[in-house]
Order: structure tokens, then C-alpha cells, then sequence
């Protein structure tokens, strides 16, 4: 029987922190919890963790996410995964179950105990998981001898609302400058839906192509995961970054979770740098800092896209780099998950041209062939 990989979603942290440590105490060992605060974050990790059960605060489970409720979304993207949804509504079973939820708990009231709804929902996954279910009572915990189950990623901090869009520009695709050299790297930077926008676009490439360097604002071991995954999807040779690295056409190098990434030249050649910093923007690693380094070093003779994502990171460096003569890319508002990055990189004139998601593989090689 699998080791247990537990999802939970709920946009209230305090609420969140508990579910996960209360998870963490009493799960099997060799478990992992990991958790997301809003719908589009969570379809972000979720797509990299593959869960085995996903619970969820029911009062999330309709709200739209790409023109569909979440719960019967989540349903849809991970139909062999139970979804546990849990509410404050005595009567929430019935609406949770025509809208495809396994079960459906009383959460307790402000003030009221918590530990046997926390001991009914870790024998509710164990059920649904074909594990045997202790009876746990309130008063019952885990042994201080078990080994705990592991959590992965860092507490969730407060999703922005989305930011409002403008309209995307009808200019035509702009190539490099007649003085400029041949396009030799692509630097790409993302973070909320940027794991499924990169995928669009990169399972879409095929050499011959530059090396692509990649900040997607994701925690550590889950870059490695992601990149993984590419690579098993795609026609360029896709790895997570490290020290040293030669960046080399056809290949495609994804920064690790908790490492800022920078690029230096030797001789005809881009090495790799990946190592820990503050953070930029709240993340680490960042694109500004990315971007920074790509327009020291290569000037006119990189390509930058910038894609989906909360806050502004990444403008800064994308405008440094087209005052270099780099050909710029942003992403749509309207096939941008969170219309952030794209839109504080635009309004600084950092974007030559907005294009829609699917439209930026094209674009691409038109721009470096």
C-alpha cells in the first residue's frame, strides 16, 4: 500500500496550520502533507504532487476556477483522488456529494474542541486510503517514538485578489534589432499557474533552440519534481539547475526551490549559479534577480518572457533587459491564471508584445530562428 500524500486546501491559514500539524501528528509515518491556500495555487502544486486524498474547505469548493467550480474541477483533474470537504453547515453532505465530494465533515464551531474532528478526519482518510483505521478518540495521539509524517512546503501566506487587466497590445511579433546578434539564451520567469503555462509552452518546443533558464517561483524538492515531469514530457532535455551547470542548446534549466539563480559568461559559454539568498519580492528564487544577470551578460542576445503570476517580480529585470535590446514577451490577461507579473512588467514598458499563452511557442521561434 502507497505511503499517504494529503492535499489540503483552505483559505483560512491559522485553520490551515492547524489541519497540518494535527495531520502531521497523526498520520501513518512516511506520509506527506502539503497544503494551498486559494484554487489556483492549489491546481499549481497539486499537479506536482499527486496527491492520494485532497481535502478541502468546502466553502472553496464553488468558486469558479477557469469557468468551472472548483470541487467538481478537482473531481474532473483527479478523478481517482477522494476529496474530503469538511464545512460549518450541518446539511453540507448532500450539496458536497452532488458536487463529487467522497465525504463530508462538521467542522467545528469558533470555540468549540477540534480534536474529534481532526480524529474523524484522519480516520476518514485512512478509510477512504484502504488503510487500517485506528480508532482514535479526542484524547488519542500518535507516540512520540513514530516517525512523523513529512511536510515539504512552507506555510501559505495570504493570496493577492487578482490584479485588473488591460487590454493586451495588437502589435505585430517583434523580432531582434538589425545590430543585434543571433538569440543565443531564453529566460523565462513565472509563479501562480506558471507550472501549467510552462508546460503548454514547453512540451510545445523542439530543437534546434537556445538553452532556457527558468525561475518558477516553487519550493524545494518540488523543482526537482517539476522538472522531472517535463523532461518525461518533452523533446528538449528539461533539468533542475545547479552550480556549475554549462547552459546548452536544446536544454533547459529550472532554478531549485529556495536557490536564487544567476547566469555569468566564459568565453563563449553561460555557467549557472544557484544558491541561497534573501528574498526578493518575498521569493526565493526570483526572476528580477534571473533577469538582472541575463541583461548584464547577455545584453541584445537573450529573449525574455515573463508569464503568469502574483506581485511584480521579475519587471524590473525584464525592463533592464529590453533597455539591453532584448525582444521581450509577456503574457496575456486573458489566458494569465493571476494577470500580476505580466501586467507590473507591461505597465513599466518592460513588454514588447502581450500574446496569449499558446500563442508564445511561435513566437519564440520566430524570434531565435
Amino acid at each position: 500500500m502507497q505511503d499517504l500524500r494529503v492535499f489540503v486546501i483552505d483559505n483560512s491559514i491559522i485553520f490551515q496550520n492547524s489541519l497540518v500539524q494535527e495531520l502531521t501528528k497523526k498520520l501513518p509515518s512516511g506520509s506527506l502533507v502539503e497544503h494551498a491556500a486559494q484554487p489556483a495555487d492549489a491546481l499549481d502544486k497539486l499537479s506536482i504532487f499527486k496527491p492520494t486524498a485532497i481535502v478541502l474547505n468546502f466553502a472553496l469548493g464553488s468558486l469558479l476556477v477557469k469557468q468551472e467550480k472548483f470541487l467538481p474541477l478537482l473531481v474532473k483533474t483527479f478523478p481517482k483522488v477522494p476529496i474530503i470537504t469538511y464545512g460549518i453547515l450541518e446539511s453540507g453532505e448532500k450539496a458536497a456529494k452532488i458536487l463529487g465530494a467522497s465525504h463530508y465533515l462538521k467542522k467545528p464551531s469558533i470555540g468549540q474542541p477540534a480534536d474529534a474532528f481532526y480524529d474523524n478526519l484522519v480516520n476518514t482518510l485512512l478509510a477512504v486510503q484502504g488503510k487500517q483505521s485506528p480508532i482514535f478518540t479526542h484524547s488519542t495521539s500518535i507516540g512520540s517514538s513514530a516517525a512523523a509524517p513529512r511536510s515539504i512546503w512552507p506555510v501559505s501566506k495570504p493570496v493577492q485578489a487578482p490584479l485588473k487587466s488591460v487590454p493586451s497590445p495588437s502589435e505585430p511579433i517583434i523580432m531582434p534589432s538589425g545590430n543585434a546578434g543571433p538569440i543565443d539564451l531564453i529566460a523565462i520567469g513565472a509563479s501562480t499557474g506558471g507550472t501549467e503555462a510552462l508546460s503548454a509552452i514547453i512540451t510545445r518546443l523542439e530543437p534546434p533552440l537556445p538553452g532556457i533558464v527558468i525561475v518558477q517561483h516553487i519550493p524545494p524538492m518540488f523543482s526537482r519534481l517539476f522538472s522531472e515531469r517535463l523532461n518525461s514530457e518533452c523533446k528538449l532535455t528539461i533539468k533542475e539547475a545547479a552550480s556549475g551547470d554549462v547552459v546548452m542548446p536544446n536544454h533547459v534549466y529550472i532554478a531549485p526551490g529556495a536557490k536564487h539563480m544567476t547566469i555569468s559568461r566564459m568565453g563563449n559559454r553561460y555557467i549557472l549559479d544557484c544558491k541561497p539568498g534573501p528574498p526578493v519580492h518575498s521569493v526565493c528564487p526570483s526572476v528580477d534577480v534571473l533577469f538582472d544577470t541575463v541583461a548584464d551578460v547577455a545584453g541584445s542576445r537573450a529573449l525574455g518572457i515573463i508569464l503568469t503570476g502574483i506581485g511584480r517580480d521579475g519587471a524590473a529585470g525584464l525592463l533592464k533587459m529590453r533597455q539591453k535590446g532584448s525582444p521581450t514577451i509577456g503574457q496575456d490577461a486573458a489566458t494569465s491564471t493571476v494577470y500580476g507579473m505580466p501586467k507590473s512588467a507591461f505597465e513599466i514598458g518592460a513588454v514588447q508584445q502581450q500574446l496569449p499563452l499558446l500563442s508564445i511557442p511561435q513566437a519564440i521561434y520566430k524570434i531565435v530562428r
